[in-house]
């Protein structure tokens, strides 16, 4: 479905109200996820969840193999961190007790956690975890997706067993999403971090591990992971026995495996197929306004297509996309007041939002006067030619993703209008998110989502020049130095000012193309109780220990 973020931005307030549902998400109570005053909690039983996808290359999201946003979903409830990101985008104090301590000048972050807070086994979660946390992730030979942040501490001074310090070269503005998860250093010390946590959440001799509600309990590649209740868990004990990630990676078969009782809940993208499910008495279908962007990817390295280096053929793409028609197309049932979206950074709903991507209307006639501007040639059947190269393109998106696969139609017509070619290049999202793909930039264009947390931290490394979630091989000087300016700025005007301004350069130099922020649809059983929906990286599962289930 979409490739996960490392830090994101804060969402100010709600913009969309995606009326279809009302009715479906009124069935129990008009606030999602409430429960009816006479329910009466039982314990026990197993939820089955259909996962859109499957982790792909292992279990460790916080490698670069591994950072499919249903991984950090199923890993939520095993592995907690300093934070927990809630529902409405606020922080709240996760294995720590209250805010951190920080001084700005110098900067430093100080710590204290949960007297309570232990891992499964009964081992205190302590400074000295805090510490591994940062020394795995800095760790050369580790493959981490991101160093953002961590890169930035100089050291740390262990207070006591409970209380951490961290001193930081410089201001760090998104800290509060360092340490999510954090690691137990008891259990992993020692182990290949590229490959302990390949197979399960597990110490070196293969025992689950973990300081949040559930623990891992078994996979099965290409079918199914199990979680189970951590009876030590130092929170609220789980009402469930075990919680089932059963993988239905194509659309449709999710959603009949529900309306079939296959599985209890889904947590599928927006498709137009889930419209169908508000007329079934027993199924509750909830939309939520998130931190996930559709977009799509311009490879400008050296393993993409060498006409797309062209800027004027990157411009005539973006103005032959008809963004409007698609949203239209893709939303009018699902989600009729989304527009296209115009900042690659800050959403729609935020205040920060400012509108850098409108200049992109469909235009095939001005397409083709900056194809023709720049020396190209249209060929016999209606194709340009620049510089010997023709203008068709593979386009890389996920297979079994009907409104992806139905998007590509759209768009392939479109752009054929102004003499571009598009051939699909679609794949398994185990395969395409994969080492071989994405992270190679081996695409020339690449239809997906970001996934993040709320704050905007994420984009720095996504769009800076050679940053570690940079898969486009963008690169604009100026555009980095606001980007990793807007890190250090604590004050929210001056880092929303920085941000922006990168925004605007990239929307010149076109190394993506923004598509739309996606509704999350949250989709279960009227039998499961508990549910609340949290449309950032955290995910459906964040409160798994306060799901139940009618037996």
């Amino acid at each position: 479905m979409s490739r996960m973020r490392s830090k994101w931005f804060v969402l100010i307030a709600l913009l969309l109200a995606f009326a279809v549902f009302g009715a479906a998400c009124a069935s129990q109570d008009d606030t999602p996820g409430a429960e009816p005053d006479d329910a009466e909690i039982q314990e026990g039983g197993t939820v089955v969840v259909g996962a859109e996808q499957e982790p792909s290359g292992g279990l460790n999201i916080d490698l670069v193999c591994c950072t499919l946003a249903w991984g950090a979903w199923i890993q939520s409830p095993v592995l907690g961190g300093a934070y927990s990101v809630q529902p409405d985008f606020s922080y709240a104090p996760g294995l720590i007790e209250a805010d951190a301590e920080i001084t700005e000048d110098p900067f430093t972050v100080t710590y204290t956690i949960r007297e309570e807070a232990q891992w499964n086994d009964g081992t205190p979660v302590s400074a000295d975890d805090f510490v591994f946390t940062w020394e795995t992730v800095m760790d050369e030979n580790n493959q981490m997706a991101s160093t953002a942040g961590y890169d930035k501490i100089d050291d740390a001074e262990v207070i006591d067993e409970k209380t951490v310090k961290f001193n930081f070269s410089e201001p760090y503005a998104a800290y509060k999403d360092l340490f999510t998860p954090v690691y137990p250093k008891h259990a992993i010390e020692g182990e290949n971090f590229n490959k302990v946590w390949n197979k399960c959440w597990c110490d070196g001799d293969g025992n689950a591990v973990g300081n949040g509600p559930f623990l891992f309990d078994s996979y099965k590649k290409g079918a199914e992971l199990t979680l189970v209740r951590n009876d030590n868990y130092w929170g609220n004990v789980a009402h469930l026995d075990s919680i089932v990630f059963r993988f239905l990676p194509e659309t449709n078969t999710e959603i009949q495996a529900l309306r079939g009782g296959e599985v209890d809940m889904i947590y599928p993208q927006p498709q137009l197929e889930l419209v169908d499910l508000t007329t079934q008495p027993d199924i509750v279908l909830e939309a939520s306004p998130s931190t996930t962007w559709e977009h799509v990817d311009i490879q400008l390295g050296k393993n993409g297509h060498p006409a797309l280096k062209e800027l004027a053929v990157r411009q005539a793409l973006a103005y032959s996309i008809d963004r409007d028609a698609i949203v239209s197309q893709l939303f009018k049932d699902l989600a009729p007041d989304l527009e296209p979206l115009h900042n690659t950074i800050y959403m729609q709903n935020q205040g920060e939002y400012q509108d850098n991507w409108s200049q992109y209307s469909h235009d095939p006639a001005k397409a083709q006067e900056l194809l023709e501007g720049a020396g190209c040639t249209k060929g016999n059947d209606g194709i340009y030619e620049c510089n010997g190269e023709r203008l068709s393109f593979e386009f890389t998106s996920t297979s079994g993703n009907a409104l992806r696969e139905l998007t590509f139609e759209v768009m392939q017509e479109q752009v054929k209008e102004s003499g571009i070619e598009l051939k699909s290049a679609f794949g398994d999202a185990a395969v395409v998110f994969g080492n071989k793909v994405l992270v190679a930039g081996n695409f020339d264009l690449f239809l997906f989502a970001w996934v993040g947390d709320p704050d905007p931290a994420g984009s720095v490394e996504i769009w800076k020049c050679e940053g570690s979630q940079n898969f486009t091989g963008y690169c604009n000087e100026e555009a980095t130095e606001f980007l990793e300016a807007s890190d250090t700025y604590l004050d929210n005007a001056q880092r929303a000012e920085a941000l922006n301004a990168a925004d605007a350069l990239m929307s010149e130099d076109v190394p993506t193309i923004p598509m739309y922020q996606k509704p999350t649809i949250l989709a279960y059983n009227t039998k499961v109780h508990g549910l609340v929906d949290n449309p950032t990286q955290s995910g459906f599962a964040w409160n798994a220990e306060e799901w139940w289930i009618e037996q």
